[in-house]
């Protein structure tokens, strides 16, 4: 391997000389080991020009396997022949040996090392997985409160639901009071539940809330809804002096904290509901629910003349009708040259007797009834605290059964059911004591349990209530030094719900069982965007109201039949048109503007059921009995507005009604309105309109034309004096018409009868 080399007299160096002599055990050296001894000598220079190196210390090889590392070469000393070994050698030989023992006791040493990491690992794992179950345990646990309480609350939603249709779409007559009232325990009892449900699921949230803590904003916002509740849920973790609030920008929610709250923990949460299970609890508005359900109570006290007495209810065996027809009888059959009168007053009672006939062939099961007093007691008892009566059992000229208090003790703050509706479900605005939250201690998570349950937090802070008293106005509110800083909150109208004007927020009040109009200022509304946004002076649960009338009085209306069985009600009112679809269900059509009301368009339920929805969903179409305080409509008898109703359902099927603009011209006890028969479904031509005029006492075809200037009376020729607009439709039917009249169903006839009761379109179209 080595090339001769001059010895150190001829120049060469002593490592040279060394080399030069082959020692006995050197054998030539494997290419494997060139790392080692470094590359080849090709040219070297004499001693004298070759500064001498400083000695380096002996340089110790890295052997893989020690058989094969041999002896290394050292440089002989001058003067030592190739048999001997000097001292270098030796020097050289001894500390290979102890860098090799070095070496095996480096690496027993990193073994042992390695095989204690791997044990401490995998404990670390262990521990690890330890607490991963251990939290996928409670993850489960908590997700299976969660599904239970969803759960719970859909099953109570849906026996609230059936249980309110049952108390809606069942006759008086065939509810027993005490099933009633375990019905209505029953409601309240699942409204309760479902409150409950949700400061549960809450609660739950907020107990692990430091785990949904936003990485950018240092604090928790989450958002879970579903189909009927919407929850924004925001906790304070970072505690900015500076917070003002927070955005909900996919749910369109934003509200404004108060400086003083910016410190504490706290967490603020916006539960929408998309039912309203608040409004319930007030007897004005079941009152006023009533008001639209079934047959109305008939409870009329009409202007008497003077020497009449009023009417009194008749006993159970007797026909109310027909003692009620004519107020002349008695007087007709005590003098007996009167035939005409007598004829005329036999007529009449036959003829009621017919339609109660037809009625009760129709609907078996549904009777007008009134209440009797004591019975009326009760209900009042029952509605009312400590047995005592509302203020509405002093009014006794009602149409209804209302429990309205007298307008003298009706703060104008109050929310008047007459007036206003609530809108698009409530809205629960609270500020709650953060609970407890986990701390992980050596790896372990401890949480704190707690029993109690969401947390008021009291807001305003006590050192600033006693201040707020002494400022009343609004101006005063807003003013630099309130004592208390409102809070705000910005929304998007609900989606379930039609506003035709700006809303109005109302919040709850608990003590006095209301929703108010006070406390709320700073209202403004985009309409372009449909938000709203106000300021309260506390946190507190809220609504949205709109007037009950804002799409009445109505423009026009007909009612057509399409097939046997089968009519299209169609409401040109203020603001939009509505057509209702009724056969032995009533379906709501598609209307003309923006439709919000896709959880009740096109689906099939009971009149009453439907006009409940359309109520609650802002499409109100139905007059209260105290419609004429708050909108125009045409004075008219009730008891003959109230027959003409049920003899057109009777007639339904087969013929078309329509309404005239001579209406609301002529005097109270007169009714104009177009008729047609119609059995094709199809629109009917102007011209085949014809105009009636019904009175109590009888009803007759015009010689006239709805197109005509003038009004007049004149009756038309070849036609005959009927006793009501019921045998007179029969009277002019064809044999087709006639065979469906005959053979309506009694279905159709009571939904298409509540329908024309509820939107009284005789008085309320102008």
């Amino acid at each position: 391997m080595l090339a001769r080399l001059r010895t150190e007299s001829e120049g060469g160096s002593v490592l040279e000389a060394a080399a030069a002599a082959p020692a006995p055990w050197t054998t030539s050296p494997s290419p494997s080991l060139t790392w080692l001894y470094g590359p080849r000598i090709r040219h070297h220079r004499p001693l004298s020009a070759v500064p001498r190196p400083r000695p380096r210390p002996p340089r110790v090889p890295r052997l893989r396997q020690a058989p094969a590392l041999g002896r290394p070469r050292v440089a002989r000393q001058p003067g030592e022949g190739a048999g001997q070994q000097g001292p270098g050698l030796e020097a050289a030989m001894a500390s290979v040996r102890s860098s090799a023992a070095s070496k095996r006791g480096q690496r027993r040493s990193r073994s042992e090392e390695k095989l204690i990491r791997q044990e401490e690992e995998r404990k670390h794992l262990e521990e690890e997985e330890l607490r991963l179950a251990a939290e996928q345990l409670e993850r489960e646990i908590v997700e299976q409160k969660r599904l239970e309480e969803e759960e719970r609350a859909r099953i109570a939603a849906e026996l609230l639901d059936e249980l309110q249709m049952l108390l809606s779409d069942t006759p008086p007559d065939e509810l027993a009071e005490a099933t009633a009232d375990q019905y209505l325990h029953t409601i309240c009892n699942l409204q309760d539940l479902l409150s409950n449900i949700n400061d549960k699921a809450t609660d739950i949230l907020l107990q692990k809330a430091i785990d949904l803590v936003d990485i950018e904003t240092g604090n928790m916002q989450e958002v879970v809804n579903d189909e009927n509740v919407t929850l924004c849920l925001w906790a304070n973790f970072n505690k900015n002096p500076r917070f003002k609030g927070y955005d909900f920008v996919n749910n369109h929610v934003e509200f404004e904290l108060p400086r003083p709250l910016a410190m504490c923990d706290i967490a603020v949460r916006i539960l929408h509901t998309q039912y309203d299970h608040i409004s319930c609890h007030i007897p004005l508005f079941q009152a006023q629910q009533k008001a639209f359900r079934n047959d109305t109570i008939l409870i009329i006290e009409e202007e008497q003349p003077d020497n009449k007495e009023p009417e009194v209810e008749q006993p159970d065996n007797k026909e109310p009708e027909v003692e009620q027809t004519d107020n002349k009888q008695p007087e007709v059959e005590q003098t007996d040259n009167k035939q005409p009168e007598d004829i005329k007053s036999k007529h009449e009672i036959d003829s009621k007797l017919a339609i109660d006939d037809d009625i009760k062939r129709l609907r078996p099961t549904r009777t007008r009834s009134a209440l009797s007093s004591s019975s009326k007691d009760e209900v009042l008892k029952n509605k009312w605290p400590s047995g005592e009566r509302s203020p509405a059992h002093a009014m006794a000229n009602v149409e209804l059964l209302h429990e309205y208090p007298s307008e003298e003790t009706l703060d104008e703050s109050i929310v008047d059911f007459n007036q206003y509706t609530p809108l698009g479900g409530v809205y629960y605005f609270d500020v709650l004591k953060l609970p407890p939250q986990p701390k992980i201690v050596n790896g372990w998570r401890i949480v704190q349990l707690s029993e109690t349950g969401l947390q008021p937090f009291s807001y305003p802070l006590e050192s600033a209530k006693e201040s707020i008293s002494s400022l009343g106005t609004i101006e005063e509110r807003d003013a630099d030094n309130h004592p208390v800083q409102p809070v705000g909150i910005t929304i998007k109208l609900p989606p379930r719900a039609l506003f035709f004007e700006k809303p109005t927020p109302a919040r709850w009040d608990a003590s006095g069982v209301v929703w108010r109009t006070d406390g709320i200022h700073s209202v403004t509304f985009d309409a372009e965007t449909e938000q709203l946004s106000f300021k309260m002076d506390t946190f507190n649960i809220f609504t949205l109201i709109q007037r009950n009338y804002v799409n009445m009085p109505f423009q026009s209306w007909d009612i057509r039949p399409v097939a046997e069985n089968e009519a299209l009600l169609t409401v040109h009112s203020a603001l939009v048109i509505v057509e209702i679809r009724i056969k032995e269900l009533c379906q709501l059509c598609p209307i003309s503007v923006k439709d919000n009301l896709a959880h009740i368009r096109g689906k099939w339920m009971t009149a009453s059921s439907l006009i409940t929805c359309m109520i609650n969903a802002g499409l109100n179409i139905f007059p209260g009995t105290e419609s004429e305080k708050y909108v125009a409509k045409t004075i008219k008898i009730k008891q003959l507005e109230h027959d003409t109703y049920t003899q057109m359902a009777l007639v339904a099927s087969a013929i078309a009604f329509k309404w005239s603009k001579w209406n609301k011209n002529c005097e109270q006890e007169d009714i104009i309105l177009q008729a047609c028969e119609n059995l094709t479904g199809e629109a009917v031509d102007e011209d085949s309109w014809a105009l009636y005029l019904l009175r109590p006492e009888r009803s007759q075809n015009l010689n006239m034309k709805e197109s005509d200037d003038e009004w007049t009376r004149e009756t038309n020729e070849h036609t005959e004096f009927y006793s009501n607009l019921y045998h007179m439709m029969r009277g002019h039917a064809s044999e087709a018409a006639l065979e469906r009249i005959l053979n309506a169903d009694h279905l159709f006839f009571t939904n298409v009868n509540e329908m024309l009761q509820a939107t009284k379109l005789l008085s309320h179209t102008v």
